[in-house]
């Protein structure tokens, strides 16, 4: 068998994406996001790291609680520096690679463990010869630009990756909640700008946020209100507010499991695949859909020789980082009951089926019965039982006793 039997979910199922990242590890952060996150749990961000100022030892207590509440951590350089300037490779190792090795380990210290795997570079500054010193420890960076937004089928710079910025003189929160409305492709958008509609169908869009606070004098602050209001618009759009690294990390693999191909075993079909990144977060979990009807209607997904329950929508929730995934028919050690399965919850539910027959392994008809039970004067083994219902696909499914 060839092909390309998985498909990935476009941005986990929801009708776009975007990731609300701040930087400079300001106090104010923790002190006025920490609250309004905790209140919030469809919604997690990142903060981009620098010791600038001593930003990351003050602080550290606060972003460790942040972590630990399922935001992400990320690299903003050891001082903030113009990395476009830093002449020698070892003082851009010193800002970059070893930076994020003293965040994890100043995290560490606060109970909070944290892989840092994303990278901001400040100012935005960047060129190849950087791009390859981030790629050493990061597996995806994030700069600047006009609209912040990455089309499902685009694959973009992984080492370059735009964001739309937020100042109080270059945007304002109305703009702002329309960035949203056009990330999720909704409303009518004849008088936008069209750098702001250029993506459709839904896209992914980055949000380079600095201080939360309501001083008017600093240009780049946000007032803690309306970055609620900014919030809770994201998830009145039904995207998915995930870090930049969680929603980076789906985008990246959709581009690798998608182009996979099955190679046919005796009973099923594998698939494999590489990793695009050594530096890729420890769990990538993807929504995808499968080709499992060409083996069996019943047909058993796994991985690591662990059976994936369909998702209530047919989709399965599989982990990237196994680099493989077996398709295979049933056999007699396959016990679906209704605590696994949702299609086997909705079949035994449903009261069209009125019509089950018990049958061997080996296909041999050994009577009815009432529903998914099987007879107690049956010996204990494994049986097939067999749904009916008129027009309705007959379903069938291995029971042991």
């Amino acid at each position: 068998m060839a092909g390309t039997p998985i498909n990935t979910v476009p941005w986990n199922g929801h009708v776009g994406a975007v990731s609300f990242t701040f930087d400079d590890a300001l106090a104010n952060q923790p002190q006025n996001l920490k609250p309004m996150l905790d209140d919030l749990p469809d919604v997690h961000v990142t903060f981009f790291l620098t010791d600038m100022g001593n930003g990351l030892k003050q602080n550290a207590a606060g972003f460790a609680a942040l972590a630990k509440a399922g935001n992400e951590i990320g690299n903003h350089t050891k001082t903030h520096a113009h990395l476009t300037g830093v002449g020698s490779d070892s003082e851009l190792e010193e800002e970059i690679v070893k930076f994020a090795e003293t965040i994890e380990s100043t995290l560490a210290e606060q109970g909070a463990d944290v892989k840092v795997t994303s990278l901001a570079t400040p100012f935005c500054e960047n060129n190849a010869k950087i791009k390859d010193v981030i790629a050493k420890r990061h597996f995806i960076n994030r700069d600047c630009g006009w609209h912040g937004r990455n089309d499902w089928d685009t694959e973009p710079d992984w080492m370059s990756l735009q964001a739309k910025i937020w100042t109080r003189s270059g945007a304002t929160v109305t703009e702002m909640l329309s960035a949203l409305d056009t990330a999720a492709y909704i409303g009518n958008f004849e008088g936008a700008n069209p750098w702001d509609v250029q993506v459709k169908d839904g896209s992914w869009l980055v949000v380079l946020n600095h201080g939360v606070t309501d001083d008017a004098g600093d240009d780049y602050a946000i007032n803690p209100s309306d970055i609620k209001k900014i919030f809770e618009h994201a998830v009145e759009n039904k995207l998915w507010v995930a870090p930049f690294g969680t929603v980076g990390a789906y985008h990246r693999a959709h581009f690798v499991v998608d182009a996979a191909t099955s190679n046919a075993t005796d009973d099923g079909f594998t698939v494999t695949w590489e990793i695009p990144n050594e530096h890729m977060p420890k769990s990538v979990p993807l929504r995808v859909k499968i080709d499992t009807q060409s083996v069996d209607e019943n047909a058993v997904v796994e991985q690591a020789g662990k059976k994936i329950v369909p998702e209530s929508d047919g989709s399965y929730i599989i982990e990237f980082m196994a680099k493989e995934l077996k398709v295979r028919k049933p056999n007699a050690d396959d016990v679906l009951d209704d605590s696994q399965s949702t299609l086997h919850k909705t079949t035994f539910a449903n009261p069209a089926y009125t019509k089950y027959t018990v049958f061997d392994l080996n296909g041999v008809r050994l009577g009815g019965t009432n529903g998914w039970i099987i007879p107690a004067s049956y010996p204990k083994g494994s049986y097939i039982i067999r749904a009916e219902a008129g027009d309705l696909p007959a379903v069938t499914r291995i029971v042991n006793k």
